[in-house]
């Protein structure tokens, strides 16, 4: 009998609901063979650690059939031949109780794609956020992967943003381009009055459509005593201050750079905004600045996520020798 039972499972063909208990092995191996290119350091530790609770046979269970709040990130469906698994989607709701949801993970082995298993995963996933009245779902792709998103094209979504992510392994040596007369730099404050500028700025520079999914926060754009503190440890650990600019036109502010240099083993972070009015004429005087303040750590690399809505500082990025890791597109279906 249990040779039997062996026999059937080796010939089941198509497409099932994913079973955390004996898929996520087979799910992590299908991650790592279809998206080897594209795994950075966090990618790779979020398969180590299914592949490690693919092991622990007593905690997945507990995640699953105790627990199952914790479990989104094991739902969906998975495509088998043979025995192996060749296709796997990845369903869940975006928070607790949302009647917003997400799809990942939409992997095909390389030696089975063409077949239309992508899409049969899609249209099981798309019908799962149906039966739960799903209000929306989302996912994410590779700007470059042409035939993914011909598939969710023709499946009605639709491109909401995009985000490029940049890198360089160490800090380029610039010249400082100069600012434009109109305008000057200055460190922002702790005030209420900056906080409300910084905050004014970014609402100009997001696309409605991205607020309208993503809401901006007032107190994201706040400095405070922690700043102080947090400044003091990186200092007190080898690492430079944080650094927070701000960029007046004699009435509003019209861009901001804030940047955290890395500590040991971390790179440089770097975040610019910039009002439309002012692009294409403030990228490079302000990333020049910034790489001649993070040139005292100049062996630590540089890493960078940009809005695509911003072409104009993901070129200045470029000519100043940052290379394009990749970029992912936003993508949305209303239900």
């Amino acid at each position: 009998m249990a040779v039997l039972a062996r026999r059937r499972a080796e010939e089941f063909f198509g497409l099932r609901p994913m079973d955390p208990m004996r898929d996520l092995r087979g799910v992590a191996d299908l991650i790592e063979d279809a998206f080897a290119d594209d795994l950075d350091r966090s990618g790779q530790n979020a398969l180590q650690e299914l592949r490690w609770l693919s092991r622990l046979k007593p905690v997945l269970w507990w995640m699953v059939y105790v627990n199952p709040e914790h479990s989104d990130f094991l739902s969906g469906f998975v495509w088998e031949e043979h025995g192996n698994i060749v296709g796997n989607v990845t369903v869940n709701r975006a928070r607790a109780g949302s009647q917003r949801w997400l799809i990942s993970n939409v992997a095909v082995a390389k030696d089975y794609r063409g077949r239309g298993i992508a899409r049969g995963l899609m249209y099981a996933g798309l019908e799962l956020v149906k039966e739960y009245n799903g209000s929306s779902v989302s996912l994410q792709v590779r700007a470059d992967n042409q035939s993914a998103r011909r598939l969710y094209r023709s499946l009605h979504f639709k491109e909401i943003s995009g985000i490029s992510y940049l890198w360089s392994r160490r800090v380029p040596k610039v010249e400082i381009a100069p600012l434009p007369k109109r305008v000057r730099l200055r460190p922002r404050n702790f005030s209420a009055h900056d906080a409300q500028e910084a905050y004014n700025l970014a609402c100009a520079a997001t696309p409605l459509s991205i607020q309208k999914e993503w809401p901006l926060r007032q107190r994201r754009y706040r400095l405070n005593s922690s700043e102080y503190i947090n400044n003091f440890f990186r200092w007190w650990c080898g690492g430079g201050a944080s650094v927070y600019w701000a960029v007046e036109d004699g009435q509003r502010f019209v861009a901001l750079l804030d940047a955290t240099p890395g500590g040991w083993g971390q790179t440089h972070q770097i975040d610019m905004v910039i009002h439309p009015d002012w692009r294409g004429y403030l990228e490079q005087p302000l990333i020049s600045r910034i790489f001649n303040y993070l040139y005292s750590w100049r062996s630590r690399g540089i890493s960078i996520k940009h809005p695509t809505h911003h072409p104009q500082a993901i070129e200045g990025y470029k000519e100043f020798g940052l290379k394009e890791r990749q970029t992912l597109t936003w993508m949305k279906l209303e239900m």
